[in-house]
């Protein structure tokens, strides 16, 4: 056996064998690592720079896009209101602000100030940097900039961007381009000097338009510029949805309105080509239209028209002869034409008639009407209601006032089931204002009356649609932008003005609309608004043909049966806005 300090010593050096092994092994990892780093290859080196400015490009794409889609962000830094589709000038002085969001506006209205870097502060992004550590650049179309005082844009599905890119990978149809300078080549000068000269930066594009750059499958001597674009179909892919979103805020919100004040929802335009101008767009009341487009005309004129009396069949108060019951006496003629003076207001309706009246307990029903022209055609809002001065006067055969003149509604009887009233209604030829009540007794009236009536101002249009500085929600950016050409619009007949305000699930009359592809029941739909998005494949616009416009179910809605989007996009992108219920 051998001695106890032999085997420690030889432990001692088996251990010190270990370690020697431990660190010439850590020795030759460490050289192998080494040396591969050194020995990588250009085309290892050229992936990673190129990752990384994909990376910061992809960025700047994603923070564009949100910002053209996002209200909050549009509204900050002094800009004008929410403009879906929009976005800011490049920044001209690298401090990272697009010019028309400096203090004052300095608005890109020229090629040259439309090409600059990517506005990083002013969209919410962060200070995005290429493989080179350079800042990147952006060009931005003329057409999708924000509006300024300096020029007014109309970004809605049918703006077609203005910008293309040739080369290795050509694009046109583009809304923007973001840009990886990369390092100076071909003698270019970075300086202060010419901090923001595009050609100090950039190579290969158009240096008169601004509007054609070249694209390379790999940097080279002659172009090292690394580029991403946004196209038309890139944005309206995010900014669509948010559009609709903001319908179902805004102007379903003026449907509402409207059916709130009239019992009915305004009768549509006829369907035809949508490139006119938005005073065009007044609805038809004969034949009467439920399907087409959105009545939102600005230049209708609203006029009193139309004013008849009428007894109302099978009301009144029976006589009694003696020997039987007889029917209520009515007006004659009934119903009477009335008429209307001439401007300027206040109008006066008079309606003159005979009551041949035989009993002294005859008292005939009537309904006093006139036709507002226009209203049920276009966003009207509701006339004032009558004051006291403008109540309604029944004079007697004699020319005198009849009894019990009690206000609110005029000299009508205080006796009987009917109790005066005065209402605005949506009807199928117009919006009329109506009274209704109970004329005197016969003998007071002396087989003869006139009536006459002060009518109140014709009304303008509901607020919403026509004061955007002090109605909030409003819908100045679906107006402006005219993304009503892109809307379609149907209600069901029993909700059209005179429609009695009622549908059915069908086979019910009056159907109710159904739309598939929603949450909750279908078929219940009193009307709805239909988006219809930047044309698809094979898609013509302007035109008069709704499959330009519209697809799948949607391309027929005489049979009262529509869709909702879903699946790809590239099948159907029409997005319908549910107004009620």
């Amino acid at each position: 056996m051998k001695p106890v300090a032999h085997r420690r010593r030889a432990s001692s050096v088996q251990s010190g064998f270990a370690l020697i092994a431990l660190i010439a092994l850590a020795a030759l990892i460490s050289a192998f690592l080494i040396a591969s780093a050194l020995n990588r290859t250009a085309a290892d080196l050229s992936n990673d720079r190129e990752q990384r400015n994909m990376d910061a490009l992809g960025k700047a794409k994603v923070a564009l896009i949100a910002y053209a889609a996002n209200e909050q962000w549009q509204n900050t830094g002094g800009a004008t209101p929410f403009q879906p589709g929009a976005l800011p000038c490049p920044d001209r002085d690298n401090d990272g602000i697009a010019e028309d969001h400096e203090f004052p506006q300095k608005p890109c209205d020229t090629a040259l100030k439309r090409v600059g870097r990517f506005p990083w502060q002013t969209i919410g992004a962060d200070d995005l940097r290429d493989a080179s550590g350079e800042r990147l650049w952006y060009a931005v179309s003329a057409n999708f900039l924000k509006n300024t005082p300096s020029y007014t844009n109309v970004i809605n599905s049918e703006t077609s961007g203005q910008l293309t890119v040739i080369g290795s990978a050509p694009a046109n149809n583009v809304v923007a381009i973001v840009f990886a300078p990369g390092q100076a080549i071909q003698g270019q000068v970075r300086s202060p000097a010419n901090l923001n000269d595009p050609a100090s930066y950039l190579e290969q594009f158009d240096s008169g338009t601004y509007a054609t750059f070249t694209s390379t499958g790999l940097p080279t001597d002659v172009n090292n510029d690394r580029l991403l674009v946004i196209t038309q179909a890139d944005l309206m892919a995010v900014v669509e949805p948010v559009v609709a979103a903001n319908m179902a805020r805004d102007v379903k919100g003026l449907l509402q309105d409207y059916f709130s004040k009239w019992g009915a929802y305004p009768f549509a335009v006829p369907f035809a080509s949508p490139a006119v101008a938005q005073g065009a767009y007044l609805g038809t009341s004969s034949p009467q239209t439920t399907m087409g487009l959105l009545p939102v005309t600005n230049t209708a004129t609203f006029s009193w028209a139309s004013a008849s009396v009428a007894s109302i069949v099978g009301s009144g108060t029976e006589h009694y002869d003696g020997t039987k019951y007889s029917p209520p006496d009515t007006i004659s003629p009934n119903p009477t034409t009335c008429s209307i003076s001439s401007p300027p207001p206040p109008l006066t309706v008079t309606c003159a008639f005979t009551y041949p009246g035989t009993d002294g307990n005859d008292r005939a029903d009537i309904k006093l009407q006139v036709f507002l022209t226009n209203a049920s055609m276009a966003f009207a809002d509701t006339p004032a209601s009558p004051t006291a001065a403008q109540n309604v006067m029944i004079l007697n055969g004699n020319g005198n006032p009849t009894l019990d003149n009690g206000p609110p509604y005029g000299h009508w009887s205080s006796i009987g089931s009917v109790v005066p009233s005065l209402s605005f209604a949506a009807a199928a030829g117009g919006v009329a204002l109506v009274y209704i009540g109970r004329l005197q007794n016969a003998p007071e009236m002396f087989n003869a009356a006139t009536i006459t009536f002060q009518l109140p101002a014709p009304p303008g249009y509901l607020p919403r649609l026509t004061n955007p500085a002090t109605t909030n929600p409003n819908i100045a950016w679906f107006l402006s932008n005219q993304w009503y050409r892109q809307t379609y619009y149907a209600m069901s007949s029993g909700f059209a003005p005179g429609g009695g305000g009622t549908c059915n699930p069908p086979p019910g009359a009056p159907t109710c609309l159904t739309v598939n592809n929603l949450p909750g029941p279908t078929n219940n739909k009193q009307a709805i608004l239909i988006l219809a998005g930047r044309a698809l494949d094979g898609q013509s616009r302007p035109s008069a043909t709704l499959s330009n416009y519209l697809e799948g179910q949607n391309t027929t809605p005489a049979d009262l049966i529509f869709e909702h989007r879903a699946g790809a996009p590239t099948t159907i992108n029409d997005r319908v806005v549910v107004v009620a219920p």
